[in-house]
């Protein structure tokens, strides 16, 4: 059983869950599953890099 550490990276746990797909044979609904969490992950992913985005730009507009 696969179980994802709350702090591993997005990226490495889409990583592991693209090689499920690619490794094991899943029926339909196994598969949705993964996909549902690889998009899952990709959106906190995305919304990860919007916050470090935004805290660099406010830590870059408070340097004189």
């Amino acid at each position: 059983m696969l179980v994802i550490n709350y702090y591993m990276e997005y990226q490495k746990a889409i990583a592991i869950l693209k090689s499920l797909l690619d490794k094991h044979p899943l029926s339909a609904e196994e598969k949705e599953a993964v996909m549902t969490a690889i998009g899952v992950l990709s959106w906190g992913s995305l919304a990860e890099s919007k916050r470090e985005e935004k805290k660099a730009k406010r830590d870059k507009s408070t340097q004189w």
